[in-house]
């Protein structure tokens, strides 16, 4: 009987510690988030466009591109983009015309819930 009260014992520790660890996540993953955006705005102030990749960032507003939190790796970022289109010399615009990805804000890849922060 005393081996199952110390394995239920065992058992309620490991379940007290999930949330703290989701939570611990979901702090860093908001301060990373928020550095980010951050250099994304800076560089758009700086340049007058938004970044094409988050290697643009790197080193004037980033020293690296961070991990992600949620995932542990920096390639996991999701990247919202716009396309801008860029007008010829008479200002219209036609199938040839270059469309521009670029950067617009950052979300997590680890999935639900941090996608959405």
């Amino acid at each position: 009987m005393r081996t199952a009260h110390v394995l239920l014992l065992v058992l309620v520790c490991f379940a007290c510690k999930q949330p703290e660890v989701k939570r611990d996540h979901s702090v860093a993953l908001k301060e990373t988030l928020a550095t980010m955006r951050g250099a994304i705005a800076a560089f758009r102030k700086d340049n007058g466009r938004y970044p094409r990749s988050l290697h643009e960032l790197v080193p004037k507003y980033l020293p690296e591109i961070p991990v992600d939190p949620a995932t542990g790796t920096p390639a996991t970022w999701r990247l919202i983009t716009e396309e801008s289109v860029q007008p010829s010399s008479d200002f219209t615009t036609d199938s040839s015309a270059a469309a521009e990805p670029v950067i617009i804000d950052v979300r997590s890849g680890g999935g639900a819930p941090y996608s959405n922060y």
